[in-house]
């Protein structure tokens, strides 16, 4: 990691000051007779390490017998460089094929000849070189930016692939000074050709021949050494650092139970493994993700994250749309995000703060200072989830509040919405039976298996009432219908545990209304909690009652049924018309059949057509024709306790008369 860091700075640093001496034209070449074969026999050979784990063959592919070039070796050697890097950085696989010929100044070209045959070396002709990959491709709006300064084929800040934006300038520029020049032709998804030519030199000599240079009498031989930075990186045996072949999985295989998590998201693995080492020596449990689709692809998988460090300039996605993914889903109070990057304008910080990050630091960090953030920012996190679970995240956002912390006395929401109240049947009676430490475990173990179905049918828990339960569904009366009957089906499953460990099942009851209603804050400065309040909360809780009396499970008012989407994709049986305890005006009431088991809802829906047979007669005063079709009902399903409830009413109304001005609406007394 050190040597490749320090590699890409030397690099970065001579790209800069090339650049800087080119522009005050003070750079000057060092002219000689050079052979181009060699010299990229030696450049392929440094840049081989570039390739990584990619399938991709670099050939040297230049006649064997190509005139020397009249160049300064240093910068040749500097031009390929920069030229087959690239190729190679914008290649995942396939070939980068360096070749030359010779060719006219005007730009006809000449196929490669015997030496004695060649055009004679003069202004006329030139040596062209040419590097040629199966890579990414330019677009062609770009080709004529590409050898600006600080440019690259992908402009924009999710560019995947690094570098400064200087080596096609410098490249330019030096071919410019030996008198040639450069073109580009490109096709997106199919490769790119660079050529560039050179003067040939004044020897009339070919490679592997000895020569004397008229310019310095001294015999020389075509193939030498490069500079000593080419000396040095042929010598060291290095193992430089290659990411995993697969993030993800060595990301999962890396996961450890302890206290925090973190997903570090970079694409530069040398960053990676810098941040890993300072979080690991400080036991967080570490996750790397290379890209920003692969940090969503993580959370996606079901893994949690008590904090996020994201990179902006990123492949393919901006650290900037990966928050504004994570947003979407984790509020800034549940997962907080850290960026990390080297963009360090005020602008940028901004934009970052815009897009949900909770913090933003620039590179280079001082390990301190972030260690400190994090710590300070997971604190906080942890402190708002403790909150959240007086104050869930449903709740605020019904409120319109960002955090616990912005929760005040008084705040409420009014309006029209779904309200449900469910209680656990004789739990008096059930509690008996329990010692208190049994009766705290009973109930937590119930709401924890059945208040999950409230959230997943977008409703929130107002309050707990001890075995009971007050939840709001502001979407709407499907949604709540549809809780109460998930909430019913969790608890036949709940039962078969308890039968299995040789408790006893439990009975719930449901009533659901809808209406106007208030959700807010009450209570004092000092102590607060959420609550409904609405004549429509309280005819709520009536109904729910109403289950013991009727031996239903599940009741809705006729209001919820009016407001349902749908009515005919749910099992709903009238069960009576009443005037309940409290209240002036009567209500029609429903039971749902749907939240009921199976053997239960079927024997109802067989005894449906005899108990509404009796029903019309009943409405009709027909009373001892009524009789005959509960009794029916009772013959076939003697636990139908609605039936039971009807036959006593038709009983008595036989034997005592009925009341002057009735309607078949029956005033209840229970509470």
């Amino acid at each position: 990691m050190i040597v490749s860091s320090g590699r890409r700075l030397n690099e970065l640093v001579d790209n800069i000051l090339d650049f800087a001496q080119l522009k005050n034209h003070k750079l000057e070449l060092q002219f000689r007779s050079v052979g181009i074969k060699s010299i990229v026999e030696v450049v392929l050979t440094v840049s081989q390490f570039l390739t990584g784990t990619k399938n991709l063959q670099l050939i040297n592919n230049i006649p064997a017998d190509l005139p020397l070039a009249w160049a300064d070796e240093n910068r040749l050697q500097q031009i390929l460089y920069n030229l087959i890097g690239n190729a190679i950085k914008f290649t995942e696989g396939g070939t980068v094929e360096i070749s030359a010929e010779i060719v006219a100044t005007d730009g006809q070209k000449f196929l490669p000849v015997p030496a004695s045959n060649r055009p004679p070396p003069g202004p006329d002709f030139q040596i062209a070189v040419t590097v040629s990959d199966t890579g990414i491709g330019i677009p062609g709006d770009r080709l004529d930016r590409i050898f600006e300064p600080f440019e690259q084929g992908d402009g924009s800040t999710v560019r995947q692939y690094g570098g400064t934006g200087l080596g096609l300038t410098i490249s330019k520029q030096f071919v410019e000074l030996h008198g040639g020049k450069i073109y580009a032709a490109s096709q997106v998804g199919i490769g790119s050709h660079f050529t560039f030519t050179l003067p040939f030199s004044t020897e009339q000599i070919y490679p592997n021949q000895a020569v004397i240079n008229p310019h310095t009498a001294t015999e020389t031989k075509d193939f030498q050494l490069p500079n000593n930075i080419y000396k040095s990186y042929l010598s060291c045996d290095v193992n430089f650092y290659k990411p995993a072949s697969n993030p993800v999985n060595q990301a999962a295989a890396l996961l450890k139970v302890e206290q925090f998590k973190i997903m570090i998201v970079d694409d530069d693995p040398i960053n990676l493994q810098v941040l890993n080492n300072h979080l690991s020596l400080e036991n967080y449990s570490v996750i790397q993700a290379p890209s920003g689709e692969q940090a969503l692809s993580l959370l996606e998988g079901g893994q949690h994250f008590d904090l996020i460090i994201l990179d902006i300039m990123m492949p393919r996605m901006s650290g900037y749309e990966v928050c504004a993914k994570l947003r979407e889903k984790y509020p800034s109070h549940e997962l907080p995000v850290v960026m990390l990057t080297a963009k360090n304008q005020v602008s940028d910080l901004i934009v970052g703060f815009q897009f949900g990050a909770n913090d933003y630091l620039t590179k280079p960090f001082s390990k301190d200072e972030l260690l400190t953030r994090i710590k300070s920012h997971i604190n906080l996190s942890q402190t708002n989830s403790a909150y959240g679970r007086f104050f869930p995240d449903a709740f605020l956002e019904f409120l319109k509040k960002e955090s616990i912390v912005d929760i005040q006395l008084g705040n409420h929401v009014s309006k029209e919405m779904a309200v449900m109240f469910s209680d656990i049947r004789s739990f008096t009676s059930l509690s008996e039976t329990m010692t208190p430490q049994q009766n705290f475990d009973f109930v937590n173990a119930y709401l924890r298996e059945v208040s999950p179905k409230i959230r997943e049918n977008h409703g929130f828990i107002v309050k707990y009432l001890g075995d009971g339960m007050m939840a709001v569904f502001p979407n709407g009366a499907d949604d709540a219908v549809k809780g109460g009957i998930a909430k019913l089906q969790q608890v036949h499953k709940y039962n078969v545990d308890r039968l299995r460990s040789g408790y006893q099942p439990i009975k719930v009851g449901v009533g659901v209304h809808f209406g106007q209603m208030m959700v807010g804050i009450v209570g004092e400065a000092e102590r607060m909690q959420g609550d409904a309040f609405s004549d429509h909360v309280n005819l709520a809780s009536r109904l729910e009652s109403l289950t013991k009396l009727y031996g239903v499970s599940l009741i809705i008012s006729d209001k919820v049924l009016e407001n349902l989407t749908d009515p005919e994709q749910y099992q709903i049986r009238f069960l009576d018309r009443v005037i309940v305890k409290g209240k002036k005006e009567p209500i029609s009431i429903y039971e749902v059949l749907d939240g009921e088991t199976e053997s239960v809802r079927e024997i109802k829906l067989q005894t449906q057509p005899d108990f509404e047979r009796g029903l019309e007669h009943y409405r009709r005063h027909e009373f001892k024709a009524g009789k005959i079709y509960f009794d029916r009902v009772l013959a076939v399903n003697p636990d139908d306790k609605t039936a039971a409830l009807y036959l006593e009413r038709l009983n008595h109304l036989i034997k005592k008369g009925v009341p002057e001005n009735w309607s078949g609406v029956w005033t209840l007394t229970q509470k």
